[in-house]
């Protein structure tokens, strides 16, 4: 996929998500508690550091379904994305992690931690491309994030990719909507 292609995927995701969590919110499955099913996700940008040098601010997106014990307190996967265009060449670089939550408050606005273990790929995502030219390893990412809306938040986070020929770190920033 070229990177025109993948903003509007992006964007209609993100007014999908953004319509779809309204709808939700009033049906069976997604009462309104953050206890019980999750799901959503994000759109942002990134900043990645790659070990043969630094690429500027890229675009990142990230989804996220699991389940939450109590009002406080998420368990869940979470697919990480940047796209990135490297040596003339398209890649998606992130992490597929087993993340948690933890909110603050149980309810309302306020501040979360959150983080998350799992695996780290970088992908070419050029038609022609080796198969070669795909690498994963071992990822995380760390980091916080603040409920300003009820089924909306923002949220600041680093990745790490233990991937070879990857980003080794990335800054994320993301404005995201989750359906509870």
């Amino acid at each position: 996929m070229k990177p025109k292609i993948l903003v509007v995927v992006c964007v209609s995701s993100l007014i999908l998500a953004v319509l779809a969590a309204r709808a939700f919110a009033h049906g069976a499955v997604f009462d309104g508690q953050r206890k019980g099913l999750i799901l959503g996700g994000g759109l942002g940008g990134s900043y990645l550091s790659w070990k043969y040098g630094d690429i500027d601010w890229t675009g990142t997106a990230n989804f996220k379904v699991g389940y939450a014990p109590s009002n406080s307190f998420e368990v869940y996967w979470a697919t990480i994305v940047s796209y990135t265009a490297f040596d003339s060449d398209d890649y998606a670089s992130g992490a597929n992690c087993v993340a948690l939550t933890k909110y603050l408050k149980p309810e309302g606005r306020g501040l979360f931690f959150c983080g998350g273990v799992g695996l780290a790929y970088n992908k070419n995502l050029d038609d022609a491309a080796p198969s070669y030219q795909s690498y994963s390893g071992f990822g995380g990412f760390a980091g916080l994030g603040y409920d300003f809306a009820k089924h909306f938040y923002i949220q600041a986070d680093i990745l790490y990719s233990g991937a070879d020929w990857t980003p080794r770190w990335a800054f994320r920033v993301t404005l995201n909507v989750m359906a509870f």
